[in-house]
C-alpha cells in the first residue's frame, strides 16, 4: 500500500503547482479578454506621400487606410531615418475614420539601400477619439516609399482592443 499512497502523494505535489498557476494566471487572462473587445486588423494603406509639416522634422506623411480602418491618415515624423542602410524612424500616427480618430506612436525600420526602401513598423495604439477613445492594440506594418517617387504603400495586421 505504500507505493500507491506514494505515487498519490507525487500525483498531489505534481497539480498543485498547476492549481497554483491557473489560481494566479486564468483570472488575468480573463479579464484582459473581458474587459474589452478585441478586433483583429487586415488591410492596406496606400498613396503615402510626405509632405511639410510643424513635426519635429518638418516631414509628414499622408495616406489612404483601407481594411479593417478605413480613413485619411497623418503620419508626424519625429526622427528621421539617418544616412546608415537600416535607417531608424520614430513618428506617431492619427488615422481620421467616420468612427472617430485613431491614434499610435511607431518605430520604424527602412531599407535605405534598395530602390524601393523596404520597410517595417509597429504603431502601438494609444487611444483616440469617439469609437476609438481608450482604444489599445498594435498595427504592424511592411511596406515600401520610394522617395525619388515620393510615393509609399503597406500592408497591416494587428490588433485593435476597445471598450
Amino acid at each position: 500500500m505504500q507505493p500507491r499512497s506514494g505515487r498519490r502523494r507525487m500525483m498531489l505535489l505534481g497539480l498543485v503547482p498547476l492549481a497554483v498557476a491557473a489560481a494566479v494566471f486564468l483570472p488575468s487572462a480573463l479579464s484582459a479578454t473581458s474587459s474589452g473587445h478585441v478586433q483583429p486588423l487586415h488591410g492596406h494603406m496606400r498613396n503615402i506621400t510626405q509632405i511639410g509639416c510643424g513635426s519635429a522634422t518638418h516631414v509628414c506623411s499622408i495616406f489612404e487606410a483601407s481594411g479593417s480602418i478605413n480613413g485619411s491618415g497623418l503620419v508626424s515624423v519625429d526622427t528621421f531615418p539617418d544616412a546608415s542602410r537600416l535607417g531608424f524612424s520614430a513618428a506617431h500616427t492619427v488615422i481620421h475614420t467616420d468612427k472617430g480618430d485613431l491614434t499610435c506612436h511607431e518605430a520604424a525600420l527602412f531599407d535605405l539601400a534598395g530602390a524601393d526602401h523596404a520597410f517595417v513598423d509597429l504603431c502601438v495604439i494609444d487611444g483616440g477619439t469617439g469609437d476609438y477613445a481608450g482604444a489599445s492594440g498594435y498595427i504592424q506594418e511592411s511596406g515600401t516609399f520610394d522617395f525619388a517617387a515620393n510615393l509609399g504603400q503597406l500592408t497591416y495586421d494587428g490588433k485593435l482592443i476597445t471598450g
